[in-house]
């Protein structure tokens, strides 16, 4: 008799312990069903970690609703905020790689051109730890530049005008900086390109009069007086206060009047014609 009690108890407990566990597995799996549904709280949570600066939890959050809710009304801007969520995780090659998968994947959507204008300021906050190399400073210009073509209405259009001027006035200096070394190397037949470089990419930056002071100057080295003549003439006809325009008339302090006033009506546009014919 007391067998049969033991088998008894011993098979009421494996039915509980079974009956238990399948509440648990039930009550688990409709847990995950109702998290995967709900793309809306999904979303929110991933919000309100990029507001507390916990940007890889936000990446988490985003990347699991687009994962789980790849037709969602959420499902791009989600994508979206999980390349900006990396951006300001400073995890840059991991946003251009989104980004660019994103762009590729939705020329024209909605987000496209935030998406444009994120890739570009991945590669403009990296321009200033780049050292001499301008690629990144070339990729970040011509991002910025693309906005302007292809949304030249877009809320992101006037700082991207911005971030262009700055952008060539630093590749200007660059250039500038790099014609001057030459220069001290006594090699300004080099100087003399990256001289003409600036002039013809860079006509609106603020190192122009220094750079046809430059150019003056390493025409002269060479022997080619009647250029460095045209080159000074523009300079003083573009820039007649400037402290290189003062500087420039003790280098031709001793040519003609009539020398000087070779190509005045010349603007920096036309320079080449005015300095090379």
């Amino acid at each position: 008799m007391m067998i049969s009690t033991k088998k008894y108890y011993l098979i009421s407990i494996k039915s509980l312990i079974f009956f238990i566990l399948l509440i648990s597995c039930s009550s688990s799996q409709k847990d995950k069903e109702t998290a995967v549904l709900n793309d809306v709280e999904t979303y929110q949570r991933g919000l309100s970690s990029l507001e507390k600066s916990d940007y890889k939890k936000a990446v988490d959050e985003f990347n699991n609703l687009s994962l789980n809710h790849p037709f969602s009304s959420l499902a791009k801007k989600s994508d979206i905020m999980t390349a900006y969520s990396l951006y300001e995780n400073n995890e840059i090659k991991k946003a251009i790689g989104k980004l660019e998968n994103y762009i590729e994947m939705n020329p024209k959507d909605d987000f496209s051109d935030y998406a444009h204008y994120l890739l570009a300021m991945c590669y403009y906050i990296q321009v200033s730890s780049q050292g001499r190399d301008p690629s990144l400073s070339k990729k970040a210009l011509n991002s910025f530049k693309l906005i302007l073509t292809k949304y030249p209405n877009s809320k992101y259009a006037k700082d991207s005008r911005i971030k262009i001027e700055y952008i060539q006035n630093a590749l200007a200096v660059n250039e500038l900086n790099i014609g001057k070394f030459y220069l001290k190397k006594n090699a300004p037949a080099s100087s003399i390109k990256r001289f003409k470089s600036i002039l013809q990419n860079y006509q609106n930056t603020s190192v122009i009069p220094e750079t046809l002071y430059r150019l003056t100057e390493a025409l002269l080295m060479i022997g080619l007086k009647k250029e460095a003549v045209k080159s000074d003439a523009i300079l003083k006809y573009n820039f007649p206060n400037n402290e290189w325009t003062n500087l420039s008339n003790s280098l031709l302090k001793k040519k003609s009047s009539s020398s000087r006033k070779v190509g005045l009506t010349n603007s920096i546009k036309n320079y080449f014609i005015t300095i090379f014919d």
